[in-house]
C-alpha cells in the first residue's frame, strides 16, 4: 500500500491570505489627527510620537481580523437597536452624510461618534452619544460585574480610554449621557453600560490634546524603565527606550508646526510659513533635518539655522552632521540606518562622496 503524503501544517493558502491583509494594513497612510478615541491612553509621549508620525504601530492579522469583527459586530448591534419601539439611533449625520464628527484645535484633534440615540427604555427622553465594542469574553464579563457594582462609574473603572472618548463626545455633542453596548465577538452576549457627561474631565482631555499637538519634542515618557507594562507593548518601545529611529516625513521635521488656525494644516519655517500639502507631509523633503529629541545616536552639539545643519556627537567624540554638506554629514534618511561604527568610516565615506551613494536598509 502506498505511504499517504504529509498533510502540510499550514494552508499556504490561508498563508498568503495572511500576509496580504497584513501588507495591505502597512500600506494604509497614518491617521492625520490626535484622535479622540486615543487621547485617553496615558503616555502622553506615545500620542506625540503617533500624532508626529514617528513610528509606524503594525498589526498582525489576528489583530486586523479582531478588528473587522468589532466592524461587524456594530452594525449587527445597531440593527438590534433598531428593533425597539421607540428607539431611534442616528449612525448618520444628516448635514454631512457621513458620521458624527467632531473637530478641534485647528483640525488636529478629531473624533467620531457610531451614533446618537434617544428613546432608551432607561431614559427615553435623554439624548445618548451610543458607542458599541467588541471585546472577548473575559473582558464582557468585567465590564458585567463592573455594572453591578454601579453603572455610572462602570465603564472608567472598565476602560480607561473608552471612558474618555465617551466624556469628550458627550461634550462636543452636548449630551447629557453616553450608552455603549459591548459585545463578544459575533456579538451573541451583549452588556451595555450608561455613564453621565463629565465637563471637567473633557476639559482637562481636550487640554492634554493641546499639549501633544503644541509641543515641539516628546513628552516625557510614562516610565523611565524599558521593562515597564505599558512601555513593553508600545509600538515606540525601541525609539523611546533604545536606539530605533524615527521615520522620515515633515511632521518628524524640526522646520514643520502644526497650525491651529485650519483644518488640520501644517506650516514649513523653510517656506515663509508656507502650508505643507497632504501628500508633502508623508514623505518630507531633501530640506528635511530630523527633530533632535529623536535621532538617538548622539547629543546634538551645534546646529546653523542659515545653512541648515544640526551636529552631533557620540559618546566617543566622533561627530556627524544632519545636512550640510561633507563625508561625516547625512541626509534624514540616512540616519535611520546609521550605526556607529559607519561615522568617519573611510571607505563608506569616500563611497558616499565619490559616487553620491547613500545609506539604504539592506534587503
Amino acid at each position: 500500500m502506498a505511504t499517504l503524503p504529509a498533510i502540510a501544517a499550514i494552508d499556504p493558502t490561508l498563508a498568503a491570505e495572511q500576509t496580504a491583509v497584513e501588507a495591505r494594513s502597512a500600506a494604509e497612510e497614518p491617521r492625520a489627527y490626535l484622535g479622540m478615541s486615543s487621547i485617553g491612553q496615558p503616555c502622553e509621549r506615545r500620542l506625540w510620537y503617533s500624532f508626529r508620525w514617528a513610528v509606524r504601530e503594525q498589526f498582525d492579522a489576528p489583530t486586523i481580523w479582531r478588528f473587522e469583527d468589532g466592524f461587524r459586530c456594530e452594525d449587527v448591534m445597531a440593527n438590534r437597536l433598531r428593533l425597539v419601539p421607540g428607539v431611534h439611533l442616528r449612525t448618520v449625520d444628516p448635514r454631512t452624510g457621513e458620521q458624527f464628527g467632531f473637530a478641534d484645535l485647528g483640525g488636529h484633534f478629531k473624533g467620531h461618534a457610531d451614533g446618537l440615540v434617544t428613546g432608551l427604555l432607561q431614559a427615553p427622553k435623554a439624548l445618548h452619544v451610543w458607542e458599541a465594542k467588541a471585546v472577548n469574553e473575559a473582558k464582557l464579563g468585567k465590564l458585567a460585574k463592573l455594572k453591578a457594582a454601579g453603572e455610572k462609574a462602570a465603564l472608567k473603572q472598565w476602560d480607561a480610554v473608552y471612558w474618555a472618548q465617551g466624556v469628550l463626545y458627550m461634550a462636543y455633542a452636548d449630551a447629557p449621557r453616553h450608552y455603549l453596548t459591548a459585545s463578544s465577538p459575533g456579538a451573541r452576549e451583549m452588556v451595555s453600560v450608561r455613564t453621565d457627561s463629565d465637563l471637567d474631565a473633557a476639559r482637562r482631555l481636550r487640554e492634554k490634546a493641546q499639549r501633544i499637538i503644541a509641543a515641539p519634542e516628546p513628552l516625557p515618557k510614562i516610565s523611565a524603565d524599558p521593562a515597564w507594562y505599558e512601555c513593553k507593548l508600545c509600538p515606540a518601545h525601541a525609539l523611546c527606550h533604545g536606539n530605533g529611529r524615527a521615520l522620515v516625513n515633515c511632521r518628524t521635521c524640526v522646520h514643520a508646526t502644526p497650525e491651529l488656525d485650519g483644518d488640520g494644516r501644517w506650516s514649513c519655517a523653510r517656506s515663509a510659513g508656507a502650508t505643507i500639502p497632504d501628500d508633502v507631509q508623508r514623505t518630507g523633503c531633501e530640506q528635511h533635518r530630523l527633530i533632535p529629541a529623536l535621532v538617538t545616536l548622539g547629543k546634538q552639539v551645534d546646529a546653523s539655522a542659515d545653512e541648515n545643519w544640526i551636529e552631533y556627537e557620540l559618546s566617543d567624540g566622533r561627530r556627524f552632521r544632519n545636512g550640510a554638506p561633507g563625508a561625516d554629514s547625512y541626509t534624514s534618511e540616512e540616519l535611520r540606518h546609521l550605526t556607529p561604527g559607519l561615522v568617519g568610516d573611510a571607505i563608506t565615506n569616500g563611497l558616499r562622496v565619490d559616487f553620491d551613494a547613500r545609506l539604504v536598509e539592506a534587503a
